[in-house]
């Protein structure tokens, strides 16, 4: 019996060790240009074997490779109709129509400045991020929370007369989300074309509830779809975007979930979060459209006769005077684009950098260039909540703060609900708003949708907001964070070590 338990651990240890060995190839292969990331999945599969090689299952196995080249494909089908579209057939014809329109509105509204006036960040965006193109006359206005923004969807939602389409990170079960899902499916059954993209680990709830069921059925026009599978090797694959874009010619666009928590109406106080959404009207509309199709096209594997329709892209008149350039960012479209756009900003700042986020756990290249840029005399503040929806989150951005103080970049732990909202304002003169939050999920994992902003009544108003976030808030100085307890500064770091994944 002895012989038999000992042949038998014998067997499973070396069964373990194939295991945890096979699992550091893996992690060799395709994390070589993360180190400290490396390291950290190496240190727990052979600290933790069983333990650590799930997790790294569950956490560290993203498939930015394979899913990235699969979304690139589509997008290039997207692209090659474009090519071909001078074929004569019906199908060719209708495609060549839609997507004629896109084209002359990026040629007639795109902003070209001289030598003189062309800003230094446009000329960084340009050759960071050639595939997009920053377009003038729109006009962007300011939503704060949900309690701003739901009326409004739902007041365009029910003026629409061809088209609706709406991606989201979370989409809950709730009032909010019962009461948008009661106008769609209405607005579907009176013959709208109605096509819905959400996250299934973002939208679970939703999801595992069979929310979306009770709505397909019986309403043939309304389509819902989620974005990617559940499962171990992809989960951490989210699509974070949040938009809405309304017959081609509004949208909704910024950080703003489907929930009944950002409705100060409907939210319990203990659950209440801040945010902030943006209206958009203008020729920047047809970007959005275009990537909510292009993610549809990678989703649906539809026709791309059915996918551009001319009625996707009318011709839009300007309407404002701010310019805006669209970025869609993650694996297989422009990657790492979110931290471009953030290296950018310190990259060019003059004066000021403000920025608000709800989780700040960048890399290691974005902290020093941010204590560089305060070293070249440019004034950095960032807007933190005070308390935050994840602790662990909480923990590893307090581990930073030393580090960022000793700099001299200066940090505002927002007091009240918890803030969510994200947004950064470079020199009063130029913005970036959307989905992304400053961490590493943003930066390398999450498919994001962010938008940059010049001109126009719109940075105004997310200058005042700012002064507002910072009137809400309490600095936090050097002394308040030295001398810390030793289980707090543990806690702090182990939490910083899983940055990559936070």
């Amino acid at each position: 019996m002895i012989y038999f338990d000992v042949f038998t651990l014998s067997y499973l240890s070396i069964v373990l060790l194939i295991i945890c060995s096979v699992t550091a190839v893996h992690i060799l292969l395709n994390k070589h240009e993360e180190p400290v990331s490396s390291v950290m999945w190496l240190i727990m599969v052979f600290a933790f074997p069983g333990v650590g090689v799930l997790f790294y299952l569950l956490f560290g196995i993203n498939r930015i490779n394979t899913r990235g080249l699969k979304i690139k494909i589509a997008h290039e089908l997207i692209l090659d109709d474009l090519q071909k579209s001078s074929e004569i057939s019906v199908e060719r014809s209708t495609i060549h129509k839609a997507l004629a329109n896109h084209m002359n509105e990026q040629h007639e509204f795109e902003f070209i400045g001289s030598k003189n006036d062309y800003p230094e960040y446009c000329k960084m965006l340009d050759h960071l991020l050639p595939d997009t193109i920053p377009l003038k006359g729109n006009k962007i206005s300011l939503l704060l929370d949900g309690t701003q923004a739901y009326p409004k969807m739902l007041e365009a939602i029910k003026r629409a007369k061809n088209s609706i389409h709406l991606q989201s990170y979370i989409i809950m079960n709730d009032a909010i989300g019962k009461q948008l899902f009661d106008a769609l499916r209405e607005k579907a059954r009176n013959g709208v074309k109605v096509k819905v993209l959400y996250d299934r680990f973002g939208s679970w709830s939703a999801f595992s509830s069979f929310f979306f069921q009770k709505f397909i059925k019986d309403t043939p026009n309304l389509q819902i779809h989620s974005f990617s599978q559940l499962m171990p090797w992809s989960i951490q694959l989210r699509n974070h975007r949040k938009l809405i874009v309304i017959d081609g010619t509004k949208a909704f666009i910024g950080g703003i979930n489907i929930s009944s928590d950002n409705d100060s109406r409907s939210a319990r106080k203990d659950r209440y979060i801040h945010d902030l959404h943006c209206e958009v009207e203008g020729p920047v509309v047809g970007e959005l459209q275009f990537a909510f199709l292009r993610d549809w096209f990678f989703i649906r594997s539809s026709s791309t006769a059915e996918l551009l329709k001319p009625e996707y892209f009318p011709h839009i008149n300007a309407c404002g005077d701010s310019i805006a350039r669209i970025v869609a960012s993650g694996p297989g479209l422009d990657y790492e684009a979110t931290e471009k756009v953030y290296m950018t900003a310190v990259s060019t700042a003059r004066n000021h950098i403000w920025l608000m986020t709800p989780y700040f756990v960048p890399d290691k290249a974005f902290i020093k260039a941010l204590c560089n840029c305060v070293a070249r005399g440019v004034e950095v503040r960032i807007v933190i909540p005070a308390k935050n929806n994840h602790w662990y989150i909480q923990l590893a951005t307090k581990s930073l703060y030393q580090k960022l103080l000793e700099a001299g970049v200066r940090i505002y732990e927002k007091h009240g609900p918890f803030s969510h909202a994200k947004a950064m304002l470079i020199d009063g003169s130029w913005a970036k708003m959307g989905s992304s939050n400053c961490d590493v999920r943003s930066f390398r994992l999450n498919f994001e949708l962010d938008f940059i902003i010049e001109n126009g009544g719109f940075i105004h108003q997310l200058h005042n907001q700012f002064k507002t976030e910072f009137d809400a808030s309490t600095e936090i100085y050097l002394k308040d964070v030295l001398n810390k307890s030793i289980p707090r500064q543990l806690a702090e770091n182990i939490c910083a070590l899983f940055t990559p994944i936070l």
